[in-house]
């Protein structure tokens, strides 16, 4: 092995924990304040979708799903108090929708542009330090808390959960994505990935943490 190639490659093991340690880590994204999230008033009620199997190897997901929905243990009675979702990591707002219907309980798949449609989803999109991006999607109308732009640190409440676009409920879609590859999933497990993006992932069909990175 020549000099050069060796001192290339010492530099790129030196490099590895400085990488890793910049990656952006996540807490749960909602309040898990005893009268919100915590005291069982949230559940798991589908993760991504690894076609036909979740993270874990269990059947907690549907077809197609891109995230994890967690749902308000309760239904439009829990959603009428209000939940609130947090932003689970540092960045800022990159892009957000509101106003649009937020008490859907089926998908209108006849049309995307009609209530409780595909794409008439209330939603903010945050952009992290390391370019990755988490979205919160099916917000409660009108209860967003910051403007597009915004920079904010970790767990803020940014809006409250709803059931507005594609859903069956009140639930918060949780998705997290990374540029140069798409949808990603933030939970380990031996059918998923093999790194975890929580600070404290948890129990299977439990809550991750709310520590911030």
């Amino acid at each position: 092995m020549s000099h050069t190639i060796r001192q290339q490659l010492t530099l790129a093991l030196w490099l590895l924990p400085a990488l890793a340690s910049a990656q952006t880590m996540f807490r749960f994204p909602a309040s898990q304040l005893a009268d919100q999230c915590g005291n069982g008033g949230c559940t798991v009620s589908a993760y991504k979708d690894y076609g036909g199997r979740d993270y874990a190897c269990g059947g907690v997901r549907y077809s197609g799903h891109t995230g994890t929905d967690y749902a308000l243990v309760g239904g439009f009675s829990k959603m009428d108090y209000g939940v609130w979702a947090m932003n689970a990591a540092r960045g800022y707002i990159e892009s957000n929708v509101d106003g649009y219907y937020d008490r859907c309980n089926y998908w209108n798949q006849s049309n995307p542009y009609a209530a409780c449609g595909l794409y008439t989803a209330n939603y903010i999109i945050m952009r992290h330090p390391d370019n990755t991006q988490t979205w919160y999607w099916h917000l409660k109308a009108y209860t967003q808390q910051f403007a597009r732009g915004t920079s904010l640190d970790c767990a803020y409440w940014i809006a409250r959960v709803g059931s507005s676009g594609a859903s069956t409920g009140p639930h918060l879609h949780f998705e997290y994505w990374v540029p140069g590859y798409g949808t990603d999933d933030p939970y380990a497990g031996s059918c998923g990935t093999p790194y975890t993006r929580w600070t404290s992932q948890g129990a299977y069909r439990g809550l991750p943490g709310i520590a911030c990175q």
